[in-house]
């Protein structure tokens, strides 16, 4: 018992030597950190987590430039043309509900790979138009 009361002893004062451990800051070269600002004085600690929090808003501001062009592009697309196959519709184009126009042959959602979710427009529209009927709703004869 005195064997692992020792052994358990010896671990806390490890650990506390090593929460307690400074070093030389490695940027600045002047003041002391710890191993909870990973070994950078307190100013470079603070310079560097900004920094990372720029980086990061950077980041967010590219993806969501992204997103913005690709709805650009679909607002773009030429309806005169047919999506897949790029054939001249002329006034035989038809316009699917995921916004795009194809020819006779890729009109199908099939056909194109269609983005609209046609079997939940349809179960909603079901609801809609079909209301619960309550036994209570009904007139007793």
């Amino acid at each position: 018992m005195q064997n692992n009361q020792g052994a358990a002893t010896q671990e806390q004062s490890i650990n506390q030597e090593n929460k307690q451990e400074t070093r030389l800051c490695n940027i600045c070269m002047t003041f002391f950190g710890t191993a909870a600002t990973q070994f950078y004085c307190s100013k470079c600690y603070q310079s560097i987590i900004k920094e990372s929090s720029a980086e990061i808003q950077q980041q967010q501001q590219i993806v969501q430039e992204k997103k913005e062009k690709d709805e650009v592009v679909k607002l773009n697309e030429d309806p005169s043309k047919c999506k897949i196959c790029k054939r001249k519709l002329g006034i035989a184009g038809i316009q699917c509900k995921c916004e795009a126009y194809f020819c006779n042959k890729h009109r199908l959602p099939e056909e194109h790979q269609c983005t609209f979710d046609h079997a939940e427009k349809a179960k909603q529209l079901l609801r809609k138009n079909n209301p619960l009927v309550d036994p209570q709703k009904l007139e007793k004869l």
